[in-house]
Order: structure tokens, then C-alpha cells, then sequence
């Protein structure tokens, strides 16, 4: 490689340095510019020191590769040519102790900068013409190139931004792209690494084959010979390291410690063995007892423990290993940069993330919790005090002071986190769908989740300990024996029906399953009398959905009283929420339907200015004496009947303690349940002829309803059937119509002229409705009931808007409707014994095949 003759630079050297006229430089160390000595090549490029400032130096033998790290002292005296021997582009002022590192701290400028792998990974055309201060050969024919700057830059991100943007721009190997840290190889030296070694096994010997020490540019030139876009980089810079710089892939004590040859083994829960620093300080130099500790939020810098007599602590550690405080943290850096307020609320929200805390759930920032006491999990919103301070946990934040020309640590600010609090989308939380209290399955394919932990495909969060749920190949006789464990449970139970007993059995798979389920309907515990285990019962429901007890409240008597309930309870994520000793009906508020029907509901937050969407997947139980679901609420609450049939029922006892069992072997009776499902489905999934009940015949169905069918259980379902085709409601509404047609035939009539000209019997119908105020019947109450039931087909006859002399009539139609199916029938056990009954009672008009399983005695 020849070099030409150059015409001198605008500016003059301030020190004079020996340029011989160069001459090409050979292969593995014959030939090139031998002239020219370390020292004086670095006295060229360091033109001009700051006071007080060095050029620094590394030395390594061998293979440089097996000395990790660059040990730095000032370039004053030779250094031997047989080594590895390298200058820093910074010069730096020595620290407090008087020694010096190559520390971005202890920087005090940027003299040159230098590209890598010329020749071998990036051609010499991307130079475009640029003529270089120097070019030494340190591999066979490979290159490291030199520019010296005519004045030093002491600006960090200038020097920076100069040097990414030449690499770019050349293709050279980036390496250290920071000033301060970025090594050159000088001219004497060899190349220890094996892979460059000569035929007869000796090291590369670098060469200077261009020498230019008076080529000194301004930034200007720099950029414009290179034609460089110092914008771009700009702009990259701001947005990967101004803004968040990443943490360190590995903890830089523990990368220190490997370095320096001390680290020996991890011990687990981010505790490592290593070699004491001091170790020569111990009695018989024993080499045992010494462990460093990573950070926590206790010990923010770590910890460092050596059992024998010492007093280091943990910042000596730092000290010795030449690691910063900063770096010691282990975090992210956040740096709140003007004009880039977004960017700054999105690195907050990733490294939020990152820490695999907090999720984000209906427009809100949440995290799992978990009750020490119970072991019950639930969903828990994070405040925006309390997001602050989890900010400051998960990453360093730093604000820039004019003052001291720099980066200082700092608080989240309070605006970055009400904007991230306030967000109703975002970028980087993982999405939490619920938590899971026992293993369960997957809607999308059905598997049966065994692992705790966040799914990332259901979106949800398990918690609780898998080796406690074993389930066993499932077998039909594995089924069967699962059953006669639960029915075990509710032998003490007083029933009405069989049918009471399968829908107890389907509120314990309901409670199970409830996370898979979509929709699912409510349970209801109904009976005659106090203290007849209806408490009890929605206890040993409950106790099948999770580690706690069930979330006791009162019914809501008021809408906007269940819109408040409701919502702050469902926040939460709770396995169950019972409305305990109901003294009135489930009215149908409507956001008890929603909850009932929808798997989401969306509302504003008691005393918070935010909305947010919970997830509806709880299981909803009520107990009460001789109350139930009515109107809108029959379809979607399971009425479930006991009976003690005894004049004390308080006195009864359950001697079995069911609930005491569920909770001491939650594992085994959860897996029962699960056992029974999977039995079903290797079965072939059987389902039962049996009519279908809007909203529940999918997954409610499959789960809580065919297996126990398939098991010779009756339809728990059965009750649920019976409120839809017998509403209370529907049954005055029939009469009101009947009426109605039998006083006006198919003619419209206003309500004005039907309260006007109505018989005695119309007007009885009228009063089943809640129509009358102050001993009369309100007209636009009854034309309420009329318009809300528009439509609706009942006893054969439909209600009809129309018209009549210009106002608005109703008009009640004769319509044909197909008989209702009869009921599913009763199990071969339960007919058997009702065909017993029968035979031994004088009845009249008995049939097994009556739709409720009435008997009727003569």
C-alpha cells in the first residue's frame, strides 16, 4: 500500500513530530514504518492535553482475549513490542486516589477516532477518497485506521455522535462505540491471538503502513470527507440511550469478578461464591466463606460478605473491581429528556414490563397478589403512588443538570407517571385476563393447564401448587370413583329433589372450571325455614374455587348500589361472591344480568375519575329462605332446593364436616372434578338429548352439565328449565292477554278507551302488575307493560303494537306455537324408585313422563 504526498492542513501542528517518508508495509511483520516509535506516535496524536490530563495506555501478553478487561496506566516510558500494546481515543484525569481509569467519569476529551476492520469486513472504497492520519495492519490484511482531530472534543455526546456516525457510514466494526472507551492498537505490538499466527507459530507483528501525524480535522471535515449524517445519529442516540439505556445482559460485579479470575459458582436466589479480593489477608490464605450478593430493594448496590476477620464492605468491593455505583444497580437508566415525553412514558412502561410484575387488565395497570394467610390470589390495581414508586424500583432515572454538566439521578417524575397511569391502552404490559386457583383449561384448545405461572396464550395467571392436583388416567371407573367422592361430600344434605343434588354437583364443577367458562350461571341455595344449611352448603361450593372464603355481601337494593358492588368486587378478580341470607328475590338490576351474561363490564370506578372492563369469570352463589331469581333473572340463576323437613333445623349437625375436608384436601376433591371432565371428553364428549338453555349450552354445558348426565346423574339443569317455562311473570302476562283478546278481539286499542270501557276481569289482570298509584291505575305505567312486552308470545297469544284514530293501540293476536319438549328424564335409579312409589300409593292421573316429575295423590 503506497502512500501519497500530501499538501499541509489549514492548521499547524502544535508540537513537531518526525515524518519519514513512508514506506509500504509487508505481511507479518516485515517491512512498513519501523521508524516510528509508540512514544512518539502518541505524542503526535495527543497534539494537545488538557492540564492535568494523560494519554493512557494497555499492555497484555499472550492472547489478549484471556486478559478480559483493560488495566490502564499514563503513556509515559516504553512499552515491550512483544505484546498486545493499545492507547485509548480519550485522555483522563487520574481519580481521587491518584490512579488512573479509563472511566467515562475521569475523561477529559477525545483526541482521535478510530475505525476498525478496514480491508477485511469493510472495504476501503466506503473511505470515499478520505485520507487517514494513519493505517496500521494489525492482522494479515486487516487494518485499523486513525483521525486525528485538530481540537480535542470534551463534549461526551459530541464525540459520540462523531464516532457512530463514521462507523456507520465506513462499515467498521462498531466494537466500543463509546470515545472514552474505544482502544486503538499501536504500531509496535504484536497480535496475540492464535488465529493470526504466522506459519512457524509466532504473533502477528502489527505495522504503521500510513503515516500522517500533520493530517488533523475539524469536525466539519470529518463529516463532510466521510459525508457523514450527524442528525441521524443524533436522533438513534436520543432514542436508544438518551432516553433508556438497557441493563447489562450480565451483572457487571459478577462479569467484574469473572474477569479477575474470583468468581467460582451461583448459589441461587442471586447469590454467588466467590474468591475474596483480600484473600491473602486470610488465615492460611483459605479461600472459602465469601459471597456477593445482587441488589435488591433493601441493598440497592448489593452486598459482599466474607467470614473471615475483614472490614470491606461492599463499596470497597466496588472499588477494587473498578465497577461504579451506577453500574452496581443492575437497572435500566430512564432519562428524562426534553421534547421526548413519549418516549420516555414508553421506557417506563417496558422496563415496567420487563420486571414481570404488572399487567395491564381493562385500560388499568394491575399485579397479582397473594394472601399470606389464605394463599388466595387476586388482582390488585396499582394506585399512582404506588406506580411511582415501582418506577423507581425497576429502573435509575436521570435528569440532565446544567450545573454540573451531566446526567444526576432522580425521582420518576410525577407527569411521566399520570400519563402512564392514566393511559387506556399499552404497548408493553403483558394483558391479564385473571387468575387461576387450581390447574385449568385452555379455551383455545382445550388443554388442561398444570403449570402455575403467566400463560401467555389464555392470558392468565396461575397460582397455586401443581403437585397438589394429580389427576389419574381418565378412566370411566376413575370417573366413577371421583363421583362417589363429591356425593360423599353432600350426603348430610337434605335435597327436595335428585335434580337438587345433580345442580349442587354442577355448582361444584362451576366453581372449578369458572375461569374457562365464558358465562355460567348463578347458583341459588333456596329453602323453607332458617338454619337449614343453605350457608353451609355455599361454603363447601365455594371452598371447590379457591383457597378462601367466599366474598360475603348483601343483595344489592338498588341499581346503581349493584353497579358500585359489583364493579369494586369484580376489581379484584375473587373466586366468589355470595349474596348471603337474602331476605328479598334477585331483582334484575341490570348490572346483576350483565354480570350473569357478559364476560365483561365496563364502568366507572367509585371515587375514581377512570372506567374500567373486569372480567365477569366469578362464581356467583345466594341463599335465602323462600326467596329466588324473578323476571329477567330466571334464566340466568340455578335454583338449587333443600329441605330438612323437620321442625329444628338449627339443631341439625354435619358430622362429616365436608367443608373442613374440601379445605384440608383442596388438591384431591379439585382433582376429582377435573378427573370426571377429562373422563367425559376421552369418552367421546356423550352429550344428553336435553333441551338447550340460552347463554349456557356451550362451554357450562360441556363441563357442568353433559358429564354428570353422562355419569347417570338427572339434568342439574332441570330447575333452570322449570323457572323459564313456568315464570310467574309470564303467567300474568297470559291472563292480562286472554282477557284483553276476550274484550276486544284482534281491534287496537288505546290504553286510554281499554281503561275506560274494560270489564271487571281486565282490569283484575291489570292489577297483577305493579300499575296502580294512590287506588288507581297509572296509564303510562300500563302502557310500560305493554311496550316492554311487545311481542312476546305467551299462552299462544302475542302482544302487537299498532295504531287507533291517530294515537298510539296495542292489539293482542292469536299465534301458533309448537308444544315445549317435556323435560329430561329422570336416571334408571330415581325412576325405580318412583315406579316403587307408585305401586304402593292410590293415585290418580300418574305418569312418569309428567314434565316436572309431580305426583299427583288422589
Amino acid at each position: 500500500m503506497s502512500t501519497k504526498t500530501l499538501p499541509p492542513t489549514s492548521r499547524e501542528s502544535t508540537t513537531t513530530v518526525y515524518s519519514p517518508e513512508p514506506e509500504k508495509g509487508g505481511k507479518g511483520g516485515k517491512g512498513g514504518i519501523s521508524q516510528v516509535s509508540n512514544e512518539d506516535f502518541i505524542t503526535a496524536i495527543f497534539h494537545q492535553l488538557p492540564e492535568g490530563a494523560s494519554p493512557l495506555v494497555c499492555s497484555k501478553s499472550g492472547n489478549p482475549d484471556d486478559q478480559r478487561g483493560w488495566p490502564a496506566k499514563p503513556a509515559r516510558g516504553k512499552l515491550s513490542p512483544r505484546n498486545n500494546n493499545y492507547v485509548s481515543c480519550a485522555s483522563f484525569h487520574p481519580a481521587t486516589d491518584g490512579s488512573y481509569k479509563a472511566r467515562k467519569a475521569n475523561a477529559t476529551a477525545c483526541h482521535f477516532i478510530m475505525l476498525d476492520d478496514l480491508g477485511g469486513k469493510t472495504s476501503m472504497d466506503k473511505l470515499r477518497g478520505f485520507e487517514l492520519s494513519w493505517l496500521i495492519e494489525t492482522s494479515p490484511n486487516n487494518y485499523q485506521g486513525g483521525i486525528i482531530l485538530a481540537d480535542p472534543i470534551n463534549d461526551y455526546a459530541e464525540a459520540e455522535g462523531l464516532l457512530t456516525a463514521a462507523i456507520d457510514a465506513v462499515g467498521s466494526d462498531k466494537g466500543a462505540t463509546g470515545p472514552m472507551s474505544r482502544w486503538s492498537r499501536l504500531p509496535n505490538a504484536i497480535n496475540g491471538k492464535p488465529k493470526h499466527f504466522n506459519a512457524d507459530g509466532t504473533p502477528f507483528q502489527c505495522q504503521l503502513v500510513e503515516w500522517r501525524p500533520e493530517r488533523r480535522y475539524t469536525l466539519q471535515e470529518i463529516v463532510d470527507g466521510l459525508q457523514l449524517n450527524l442528525e441521524r445519529t443524533k436522533s438513534s442516540a436520543r432514542i436508544d440511550e438518551d432516553v433508556l439505556v438497557p441493563r447489562a445482559k450480565e451483572n457487571p460485579i459478577v462479569a467484574a469478578l469473572k474477569l479477575r479470575g474470583l468468581y467460582k459458582s451461583p448459589l441461587g436466589s442471586g447469590k454467588h461464591d466467590i474468591t475474596c479480593p483480600w484473600v491473602h489477608e486470610h488465615t492460611d490464605g483459605l479461600d472459602s466463606g465469601t459471597a456477593y450478593f445482587e441488589p435488591e430493594e433493601i441493598y440497592p448496590l448489593g452486598g459482599f460478605s466474607c467470614l473471615h476477620s475483614h472490614t470491606f464492605h461492599i463499596n470497597d468491593l466496588l472499588e477494587f473491581l473498578e465497577v461504579t455505583q451506577s453500574a452496581a444497580r443492575h437497572k435500566p437508566v430512564i432519562r428524562v429528556v426534553s421534547g421526548d415525553l413519549h418516549r420516555v412514558v414508553d421506557a417506563a412502561e417496558k422496563e415496567l414490563a420487563v420486571r414481570g410484575r404488572h399487567y395491564q387488565s381493562g385500560s388499568l395497570i394491575v399485579s397479582v397478589s397473594t394472601d399470606p394467610t389464605s394463599g388466595d390470589p387476586s388482582i390488585v390495581p396499582t394506585s399512582a403512588p404506588a406506580l411511582t414508586r415501582e418506577l423507581s424500583v425497576a429502573a435509575t432515572w436521570e435528569k440532565y443538570d446544567g450545573r454540573a454538566k451531566g446526567w444526576l439521578r432522580c425521582d420518576p417524575p410525577s407527569r411521566h407517571t399520570a400519563i402512564l397511569y392514566d393511559a387506556q391502552q399499552f404497548n408493553y404490559l403483558a394483558p391479564l385476563a385473571g387468575v387461576a386457583r387450581q390447574p385449568y383449561f385452555r379455551e383455545s384448545d382445550g388443554k388442561l393447564v398444570t403449570e402455575a405461572g403467566y400463560d401467555n396464550e389464555s392470558q392468565r395467571f396461575g397460582v397455586f401448587d401443581a403437585r397438589q392436583f394429580v389427576v389419574p388416567d381418565p378412566t370411566l371407573e376413575a370417573a366413577r370413583s371421583a363421583l362417589t367422592l363429591l356425593e360423599d361430600l353432600l350426603s348430610e344434605f337434605r335435597f327436595v329433589s335428585p335434580n337438587d343434588k345433580s345442580a349442587a354437583l354442577s355448582a361444584i364443577f362451576t366453581a372449578v372450571v369458572r375461569p374457562t367458562l365464558p358465562h355460567a350461571p348463578a347458583f341459588h341455595i333456596k329453602a323453607p325455614v332458617f338454619g337449614s344449611g343453605k350457608t353451609y352448603l355455599c361454603e363447601l361450593i365455594g371452598a371447590f374455587a379457591g383457597p378462601a372464603k367466599n366474598a360475603k355481601v348483601s343483595y344489592p337494593t338498588t341499581s346503581e348500589e349493584a353497579t358500585k358492588v359489583i364493579l369494586s368486587l369484580l376489581l379484584t378478580s375473587p373466586a366468589v361472591i355470595e349474596f348471603d341470607d337474602m331476605d328479598t328475590d334477585w331483582t334484575p338490576h341490570g348490572t346483576v344480568k350483565r354480570m350473569l351474561t357478559a364476560e365483561q363490564i365496563t364502568d366507572r370506578i367509585l371515587g375514581v375519575s377512570k372506567t374500567a372492563t373486569v372480567s365477569t369469570r366469578t362464581l356467583f352463589l345466594g341463599s335465602g329462605n323462600n326467596v329466588g331469581p324473578v323476571r329477567d333473572l330466571l334464566r340466568r340463576v340455578l335454583t338449587i332446593h333443600i329441605d330438612p323437613s323437620c321442625s329444628t333445623p338449627a339443631t341439625l349437625s354435619y358430622t362429616g364436616l365436608p367443608v373442613e375436608k374440601v379445605h384440608k384436601h383442596r388438591g384431591a376433591y379439585v382433582s376429582a372434578v377435573l378427573t370426571i371432565i377429562q373422563a367425559w371428553r376421552k369418552a367421546g364428549l356423550p352429550r344428553a338429548p336435553v333441551d338447550n338453555v340460552v347463554t349456557y349450552g356451550g362451554a357450562w354445558a360441556d363441563y357442568c352439565r353433559h358429564p354428570l348426565i353422562w355419569l347417570g346423574h338427572a339434568d342439574p339443569a332441570t330447575a333452570l328449565l322449570h323457572q323459564i317455562r313456568h315464570d310467574p311473570d309470564g303467567d300474568a302476562l297470559g291472563g292480562l292477554m286472554t282477557e284483553w283478546r276476550a274484550a276486544f278481539g284482534n281491534a287496537p286499542t288505546t290504553i286510554r278507551k281499554a281503561l275506560t270501557v274494560a270489564p271487571q276481569e281486565l282490569i283484575d289482570a291489570f292489577k297483577e302488575f305493579p300499575v296502580e298509584e294512590r287506588g288507581e291505575i297509572n296509564k303510562s305505567k300500563l302502557g310500560w307493560i305493554f311496550k316492554r312486552n311487545a311481542n312476546r308470545v305467551v299462552d299462544g297469544y302475542e302482544i302487537q303494537a299498532d295504531m287507533a284514530g291517530g294515537r298510539k293501540a296495542w292489539r293482542v293476536i292469536g299465534v301458533d306455537t309448537p308444544p315445549s319438549p317435556p323435560l329430561p328424564p329422570l336416571p334408571p335409579a330415581v325412576e325405580k324408585t318412583v315406579s316403587s312409589l307408585f305401586a304402593s300409593l292410590p293415585t290418580k292421573n300418574l305418569s312418569l313422563t309428567d314434565p316436572n316429575h309431580q305426583l299427583e295423590k288422589s
